[in-house]
């Protein structure tokens, strides 16, 4: 059989004792398919908390009756002995790759395990998937890079765009690394590692159903690539490296070009940088986003009021406006500077494509409620329909103390318990977490209900695609993603409804 479609470089199965995800073989698989994705790379859930010799036996077993199951012997490091043989047993019970996950059971990838490991399996000639989730984790893949075998390197966790320039320098240093681009979800990343190390170096995988599908696989159908680098990345690179014999190869995900084409108000954006490898934050970047988005609105503030000179980062938002009729803005405040923020909603505070006021409060080591911002807040009036957009810390206390106000939750898909009974408080859905519990919007809308929640990227830092594959993702009503995308932007940000 010839697939068409790519290959999910990592998925789980079974029961997760950790997050109680289960959604059963098939249904993941055919999720999967929708995604884009033929065939899996597949790990036992049981074998990394159980018994990895019994769970791993099932998983083969499972591979031999469904020809998408691609399986990797999950090892724990603490059960590895070296002296075993065991890679060579593996290989020829048709496993394609081992697998190591840090984030499970408390492990660390630290020690000479990995190292012993690494080496049996460069000997061997069997890949290593490497699931690394902290700063050390990568160190440890370096080292075990440096035995000279195939390691197909993950991130798991959230904030890939902090461990970019860990994985490029990883796989500047070793050749034999491929890279995994299911955790960027920076516009331009995957352009950016494919200018770098060329794209047979990269491989995509979501981390199923653990993490949301959609989000691996709609950042690649967003990305600028040719034909035969997407493909590549698809799965034509893990058919090589694994010793497939059919080939991988790229098809959109079913619901992408749907959501793409569906209009949507994206109510949280950013000019400037973040002092991080970033490729796509000039003004017409952003304008290019939003035409491949289908970004009729975005809301935006200026990074450089938040972290540098807030008179001339609302300046920038100012000119941003004037340069695109899409735009509309917040006007940053900072809480150690109230008089030179009210200032400020003074200056723009009649120029009505301004639609609130943002913060940052864990950049003062404040919370929303300290009496900074009450200085600020007291000033502003239910007239002027200025919301107000942060994080969570003290929002639920501001939100009470200042009830004539509307209060967006900036990367409230977890921590929202405390604000649901408040009606003046709306919830934003951008994180750059793929994982279903830091992400969980269906839960959310379950809980608050679709017309509170607005869509929200959190772009250029996290790519509209990445979120647009949650909703397609995470098991939404239709009506209640056209609500998300759109109407409810509206009620959290009153300006919104001027037309203008």
């Amino acid at each position: 059989m010839i697939a068409s479609g790519g290959i999910d470089g990592c998925v789980f199965l079974g029961r997760d004792q950790a997050t109680g995800f289960d959604v059963g073989t098939d249904a993941l698989l055919d999720g999967l398919v929708a995604m884009g994705a033929d065939r899996v790379v597949a790990v036992s859930s049981a074998a990394i908390r159980y018994d990895w010799r019994e769970a791993n036996a099932r998983l083969t077993a499972l591979a031999r009756e469904d020809m998408r199951i691609v399986p990797a012997a999950a090892i724990p490091l603490p059960a590895y002995d070296a002296g075993e043989g065991i890679v060579t047993r593996l290989r020829a019970e048709n496993f394609a790759a081992v697998a190591v996950v840090s984030d499970a059971m408390g492990w660390s990838l630290q020690g000479p395990a990995l190292d012993a490991l690494a080496r049996e399996c460069a000997v061997g000639g069997m890949p290593l998937l490497l699931c690394a989730a902290t700063g050390p984790d990568l160190s440890a893949a370096e080292r075990a890079a440096a035995a000279g075998g195939t390691v197909l390197l993950r991130w798991t966790r959230a904030h890939g765009y902090f461990r970019l320039a860990d994985l490029i320098a990883t796989a500047y240093r070793h050749p034999n690394v491929l890279v995994d681009i299911g955790s960027q979800s920076q516009t331009g990343t995957i352009e950016h590692l494919v200018a770098r190390l060329g794209p047979e170096r990269l491989f995509v995988s979501s981390g199923a159903p653990a993490a949301h599908a959609g989000c691996a696989w709609f950042m690649l159908a967003a990305a600028d690539l040719d034909a035969t680098a997407r493909a590549q990345i698809a799965g034509g690179n893990l058919t090589r490296t694994l010793g497939l014999s059919s080939t991988g190869g790229f098809r959109v995900p079913v619901a992408y070009r749907a959501l793409v084409d569906s209009p949507k108000t994206d109510t949280h954006w950013h000019t400037g940088r973040w002092n991080l490898i970033e490729t796509r934050t000039d003004v017409s970047d952003l304008q290019i986003l939003a035409e491949r988005a289908g970004v009729s609105v975005f809301v935006s503030s200026s990074i450089r009021a938040l972290s540098d000179d807030l008179e001339a980062g609302n300046a920038e938002t100012a000119a941003l406006l004037a340069a695109d009729p899409r735009a509309r803005g917040l006007i940053v405040i900072n809480p150690l500077r109230p008089e030179a923020s009210l200032a400020e909603i003074a200056r723009y505070r009649n120029d009505r494509r301004f639609v609130g006021v943002k913060t940052i409060q864990d950049f003062y080591g404040l919370e929303l409620d300290a009496p900074q911002y009450d200085a600020i807040f007291g000033k502003l009036d239910a007239g002027d329909e200025l919301s107000v957009m942060a994080h969570l810390p003290g929002m639920a206390r501001a939100a009470r103390r200042h009830p004539h106000l509307k209060f967006v939750a900036a990367h409230a898909t977890w921590r929202f318990n405390d604000l649901i009974e408040l009606p003046n408080v709306w919830f934003d859905i951008a994180t750059s977490s793929p994982r279903v519990v830091e992400s969980d919007i269906a839960r959310l809308v379950a809980t608050a209900g679709a017309k509170r929640v607005v869509f929200s990227s959190d772009a250029p830092l996290i790519d509209p695609a990445w979120t647009l594959g949650k909703l397609a993702s995470g098991g939404l009503a239709q009506a209640d993603i056209v609500q998300i995308l759109g109407p409810s932007a509206r009620g959290a940000f009153a300006r919104l409804g001027d037309g203008r």
